[in-house]
């Protein structure tokens, strides 16, 4: 028996887009698609949908709200928000709110995007099952690893809640050690630290240790480099300097119970897949150094659980 087409859903409020993306697909996909974001996830409850693909500036609904809805509808499906505005504020909601897989630029290329949704269908697929499993109810504990240039941050996480168990580290160094120490523990870390942007690192600790939960806190706001971590870190959450407490607060025990979900379901696990690194920039040599020791680490800790 033959296996059914993926579908793949495209929302859109140019039906150009609309129509070039059905033409594109149709070979290989049942292709579903929609101008309008309320329409949209009417079809995500009468369809099974492996990905949706999702416009940001819309009329009635932004990309983002599209996703964030998407998620609690069927979280099964895999959201990538595919856009030509690069702006601060829907690329932090498509983090937070959507949890997107991808997050794609206008003018796309389209052998790239095609690779692309071939990756996310196969996901889609490998842990359907895993998604539909009931969560393990969990107590918000565990252990944290604060990577920030001052002491206040991890005071204030251990002060909430006398059950997380927290770790404060000023350098990579320092907080490699501890996750070694602690496997389990997620990470909440500043972007710029006295030695230097740590994007990069994040990125290769992502790719070597899919499992690690990442929140960034920062008051960076370089756009282009978010997206970076979207597609390349799969960081959990971004968290915007000034940072209310309820926010933080909600986000760790967001992040607490998601590490908890990584573990119980392990095939999880291939829906955070980074994205390879195409940028022929060679490394500043601060950073080379940083990264050579973040590769030490990683060994390690690779080692460490064997």
């Amino acid at each position: 028996m033959t296996a059914a087409k993926p579908t793949l859903l495209f929302v859109d409020d140019e039906s150009r887009i609309l129509r070039t993306m059905e033409m594109a697909f149709r070979r290989d996909y049942n292709v579903l698609t929609s101008s309008d974001g309320r329409d949209a996830l009417e079809l995500l409850k009468n369809h099974a949908v492996d990905v949706i693909i999702s416009d940001q500036r819309m009329p009635m609904m932004t990309g983002v709200e599209v996703l964030r809805g998407a998620r609690d509808i069927s979280p099964g499906t895999v959201r990538i928000l595919l856009t030509g505005y690069a702006e601060l504020a829907s690329i932090v909601g498509s983090i937070n709110d959507g949890e997107i897989f991808r997050y794609i630029q206008k003018p796309w290329h389209l052998i790239e995007l095609r690779k692309t949704l071939d990756e996310a269908v196969a996901i889609a697929r490998e842990t359907k099952q895993a998604i539909a499993e009931p969560a393990k109810a969990k107590p918000n504990a565990g252990d944290i690893v604060v990577l920030h240039s001052k002491k206040a941050m991890a005071q204030l996480i251990a002060k909430e809640n006398p059950e997380y168990r927290v770790g404060y580290a000023t350098t990579v160094n320092d907080a490699m050690e501890l996750l070694i120490k602690h496997p389990k523990a997620i990470l909440l870390t500043d972007l710029i630290l006295p030695e230097g942007d740590i994007s990069e690192a994040l990125a290769l600790m992502k790719q070597r240790r899919p499992e690690l939960v990442v929140l960034v806190v920062t008051a960076f706001s370089d756009t282009n480099h978010l997206i970076k971590l979207i597609n390349r870190a799969q960081v959990f959450r971004v968290l915007p300097m000034p940072l209310s407490r309820r926010m933080l607060y909600d986000s760790i025990n967001s992040a607490l119970k998601h590490r908890q979900s990584l573990q119980d379901k392990p095939a999880l696990l291939s829906r955070h897949k980074v994205e390879a690194s195409t940028d022929p920039t060679p490394e500043p040599s601060t950073n080379r150094s940083l990264m050579g020791k973040v590769r030490g680490y990683l060994e390690r800790m690779r080692t460490s659980a064997a």
